[in-house]
C-alpha cells in the first residue's frame, strides 16, 4: 500500500470511529428514551444511580470522540478497544436478544475492534 493510500485509510478510519463515538453520545443522551435506557442498565445490573451512569456513559462517548479527533494516541484506541470489548461482553451475557439482532448490534463490534487495533498500531499521523 502506498503511503498516500495507507494515511487515506487512517485518516478514513480515524474520523469513522470519531463519528460513532459522537454519534452515540448524542443519540443516547437526546435522542432514545432515558427510561428504555435506564431499564437496560438495570438489566445489566446496575440497579442504582441510573440516570448518573447514562450520563457518565455519554459524557465519555462524547469524550472519546474528542480525542479521537484531537488526541489521537495509542493508548486512546487501546483504552476506547477496552471499553467497547468489556461493553459488548457485558450486552452478550446480560442482554443476549442484542447478539441474535438481525441489525447486528454486537457483532458490528467485531469490526469496530479491528478498526481501533489498526488506529492503535498504525504509526502515528
Amino acid at each position: 500500500m502506498s503511503p498516500a493510500n495507507f494515511a487515506r485509510l487512517y485518516w478514513f478510519t480515524r474520523l469513522g470511529i470519531a463519528l460513532i463515538w459522537l454519534w452515540t453520545a448524542f443519540v443516547s443522551w437526546y435522542v432514545y428514551p432515558h427510561g428504555d435506557s435506564i431499564d437496560l442498565l438495570r438489566r445489566t445490573g446496575i440497579v442504582a444511580h441510573g440516570e448518573q451512569v447514562l450520563a457518565a456513559s455519554c459524557l465519555l462517548d462524547l469524550l472519546m470522540g474528542l480525542a479521537t479527533l484531537f488526541y489521537a494516541r495509542s493508548c486512546i484506541f487501546w483504552a476506547q478497544f477496552a471499553l467497547v470489548a468489556g461493553y459488548s461482553l457485558i450486552i452478550m451475557w446480560k442482554l443476549p436478544e442484542f447478539l441474535m439482532h438481525p441489525f447486528g448490534e454486537i457483532s458490528k463490534n467485531l469490526s469496530v475492534l479491528a478498526c481501533l487495533a489498526f488506529l492503535a498500531l498504525a504509526p502515528k499521523r
